[in-house]
């Protein structure tokens, strides 16, 4: 065989090697979706919700939380005589944001964080009064899927 000959057929294997790595690693990083006509597309994986970013919009913009509230949700409102579970018409904007600490010295606080899920409670001890609110990751977002606000 010629050099001549050899010379080609070279760059065309290097660069079929070449094409078949990049599609290798494009496939590494997208993930296959079968759709209802079993078609299949690459799809970018998505990240996780950042907490703290979900946490501020949440606590700020109404029609942003309810519609991340999980309803029906677990949890309840408790008032002396008055009690009722969570549902949309009966929602309450909540305006306390989760934090690691708080400034308001009567109440004890406690904030269990785990990667996909938040829970606080704020409590008086001997009171009757407790508050307990859980976020839990679902589908990469972050939802409000506990709250009970109890003060007897």
């Amino acid at each position: 065989m010629k050099i001549s000959t050899i010379f080609p057929v070279l760059v065309f294997a290097f660069i079929s090697l070449n094409c078949n790595r990049a599609k290798e690693e494009t496939n590494l990083n997208s993930e296959v979706v079968v759709n209802s006509d079993s078609i299949t597309k690459p799809t970018k994986k998505e990240l996780p919700e950042n907490f703290e970013e979900f946490n501020k919009k949440f606590h700020s913009d109404s029609l942003f939380q309810v519609s991340r509230v999980d309803f029906p949700i677990g949890g309840k409102h408790v008032s002396g005589f008055e009690q009722y579970n969570w549902t949309r018409k009966n929602w309450q904007f909540q305006a306390v944001p989760v934090a690691e600490n708080t400034a308001i010295e009567d109440y004890q606080h406690s904030l269990v964080k785990t990667d996909t899920l938040i829970t606080e409670k704020f409590w008086i001890p001997d009171s009757g009064f407790e508050v307990e609110r859980q976020f839990k990751l679902i589908n990469n977002k972050w939802f409000l899927i506990y709250y009970s606000d109890i003060n007897l």
